[in-house]
């Protein structure tokens, strides 16, 4: 095709857009509506991955080891741990450095554990492990478990299934609103294009019958459709942009407690707007394009 003639179907997608203002600005605000909740389930979505992860980081797999365990046994331990591909980081605590962290629990009353300095110290020397993914939790006990030396585990299991359950239920809850609100949006933008493709119809026949192309003759809707989709794009990222920084700045300087903890692990705006802006566009092209094809489908059969 050339540029002219390309430029020139360009130019009658925006004049169809102007013609046909009231129900694209109608089409537009439905977009935008889906789309401010499709931004809004994606933001829920990875700050609740980000919250889960951060718990995860916080609980740790603890492999207390028997007081009469061998050296040999210990650095078994200490390289199957370090080898280990389902563990990012661990520490060993000996038995003398456990008993000052208890002490130093306890702080003022610490002396009270004094006396259990050098061989009545009853507590084990032990592995703290963080795990690279929670859901191989179960597995990497199992293994640890049947090492010489080992004595007990300490595995935060049920918070370990809370939280694999939390992700995947923001997942999957996520990808099911979107796929829905993508589904009306492009029945949206398909009827509003339809009603531009109809009162032209007679024209297109005879374009058809003249030798025009399909893409000649498809190309102003699907910029037309296009132009819908990215002003709703554009509009919808203003919005959640300014709501989520907005969110994230009352937060930072107001919130106490728990919700001080919350907003200390959420993500920061800097982190993905662009992202944003880039599935928007993206999100706002498609619906656009695909609505204008469907609603072009018919009349392109003569």
């Amino acid at each position: 095709m050339k540029f002219s003639n390309f430029k020139y179907l360009v130019k009658q997608g925006f004049l169809n857009f102007k013609e046909n203002r009231l129900m694209s600005l109608a089409s537009i605000g439905v977009v935008v509506s889906c789309l401010i909740i499709v931004g809004i389930c994606g933001l829920l979505a990875i700050n609740i991955n980000s919250f889960a992860n951060f718990l995860g980081d916080q609980n740790e797999l603890v492999v207390y080891i028997y007081d009469d365990a061998t050296q040999s046994q210990i650095d078994a331990i200490d390289s199957f741990i370090k080898t280990n591909e389902n563990i990012a980081s661990y520490n060993f605590i000996s038995k003398e450095e456990a008993l000052e962290e208890q002490m130093g629990y306890l702080g003022e009353y610490g002396e009270l554990l004094e006396s259990y300095q050098g061989e009545e110290n009853p507590l084990p020397a032990s592995f703290r492990c963080k795990l690279k993914n929670l859901e191989t939790i179960q597995q990497t006990s199992d293994q640890l478990s049947s090492l010489a030396g080992v004595e007990l585990l300490s595995t935060p299991t049920e918070l370990a299934n809370v939280l694999i359950t939390l992700k995947n239920a923001a997942f999957y809850g996520g990808f099911g609103v979107l796929a829905i609100l993508v589904f009306v949006s492009i029945v949206v933008i398909s009827n509003t294009i339809r009603l531009t493709v109809f009162a032209r119809r007679k024209e297109i026949g005879i374009m058809k019958f003249v030798g025009a192309t399909n893409g000649f003759i498809r190309l102003p809707f699907i910029v037309e459709g296009v132009i819908i989709g990215t002003i709703a794009a554009v509009v919808t990222f203003g919005v959640l942009s300014g709501a989520y920084y907005y969110l994230l700045h009352y937060l930072g300087t107001t919130a106490t407690g728990w919700l001080a903890m919350v907003s200390a692990v959420l993500i920061s705006y800097g982190d993905i707007w662009y992202l944003m802006l880039a599935i928007f566009l993206g999100f706002g092209w498609f619906i656009g394009a695909v609505g204008s094809a469907i609603s072009m489908k018919r009349y392109l059969k003569v």
